[in-house]
């Protein structure tokens, strides 16, 4: 193992760094890198909840049977009458909800799968590069790049499916209420469980390795996904070791960029406090006088609404600004690194 190529890639990158970005402080050259690594740097839950209230079991106390008053019955069946005469249209709009946020959600991963290697190229490149002529150099890679991504994601689902079967076969063991099934299957959930930890942490390895070789391959050698990975197994000969160090050493570097960036977070999160108590007031306000001026509350609610998001997308872009060095210096160490494993592969 040679521990000089790890130790001589924090260097550089700490060297590329601090030339981009503290060799004499543009701050367009700031703006311009945060946007780009709001998209293109390395590294989507909700729940529903309800209460049943079975008769009898009254505020009052009483115990007894509940009134119900016919005009609430009369609603609840217009209501049906209602969704039965329009439940193919709104079947029709919920598929045409659901299409288009499928279609978004890949146009959104494209986008990014392009920005990856924008940002890749805005550090390595001996000038500064522009946007629109860098999309159009890298639009067939981030296109190869979201498909990898695809792929992944699609054996994660297929290895969970596959899973979905053993499980029901176990919990209908349960069922049956005999002592040897109920242990086989307590084993069986514990086996799975294990099983599908051990599927997502090795996606998420891959993950990373794709961050952090397969993309600066593809970038140095302007090629598609397979052609990238036998590049970086190439360069992956007899290094092994040289891979763990590099990965133990961003641990440790990581450690130390996250309490930076939690210290930049908690400062601008203090920062913000004044504006966001501000739109709540406000928010408050259009509220409490929507019973007396509706439309007028309606307008201003969405126009607060709008404000409180795009707000929220300033303070994302302005936030990655400041956390621009660290993400400046993970990318150069890494492409550093793939360069002194393979001479092919150099770019900065």
């Amino acid at each position: 193992m040679n521990s000089d190529i790890v130790t001589e890639s924090i260097r550089d990158a700490w060297d590329r760094t601090r030339g981009l970005l503290f060799s004499g402080l543009n701050a367009g050259r700031w703006l311009k890198l945060g946007f780009i690594a709001m998209l293109g740097a390395a590294g989507m839950g909700g729940g529903v909840n309800s209460s049943i209230q079975l008769p009898g079991g009254g505020g009052d106390g009483s115990g007894g049977p509940q009134s119900v008053d016919p005009g609430a019955i009369r609603t609840v069946g217009e209501a049906m009458a209602w969704l039965a005469h329009n439940l193919a249209a709104l079947m029709l709009v919920a598929a045409g909800l659901v299409v288009l946020w499928v279609v978004l959600f890949f146009v959104v991963l494209y986008i990014r799968s392009v920005f990856r290697f924008i940002f890749v190229e805005a550090i390595a490149a001996d000038h500064e590069p522009s946007i629109r002529g860098s999309w159009r150099r890298h639009t067939g890679m981030g296109l190869s790049l979201l498909l990898w991504q695809v792929l992944l994601g699609l054996v994660m689902l297929v290895c969970v499916g596959l899973m979905a079967l053993p499980i029901v076969l176990i919990a209908m063991s349960f069922a049956g209420g005999e002592a040897a099934p109920i242990v086989l299957g307590v084993v069986g959930i514990f086996g799975l469980v294990a099983l599908i930890m051990f599927i997502a942490l090795s996606l998420a390895l891959i993950r990373a390795l794709s961050e952090d070789f397969l993309v600066p391959a593809m970038y140095a050698r302007r090629c598609g996904i397979w052609a990238g990975w036998r590049h970086v197994f190439r360069a992956w000969s007899g290094q092994f070791w040289n891979v763990v160090l590099f990965y133990l050493l961003k641990f440790l570097l990581g450690i130390g960029a996250a309490i930076v960036a939690l210290l930049v977070l908690a400062a601008s999160l203090v920062l913000m406090a004044g504006p966001v108590v501000s739109m709540a007031i406000i928010i408050m306000g259009i509220a409490a006088a929507a019973g007396q001026a509706a439309p007028l509350a309606w307008g201003l609610g969405g126009a607060a609404l709008v404000a409180a998001v795009a707000g929220w997308l300033v303070y994302g872009y302005l936030l990655q600004v400041l956390l621009l060095p660290i993400s400046v210096f993970f990318q150069a160490y890494a492409l550093s690194f793939v360069g002194k494993l393979d001479g092919s592969l150099r770019t900065i």
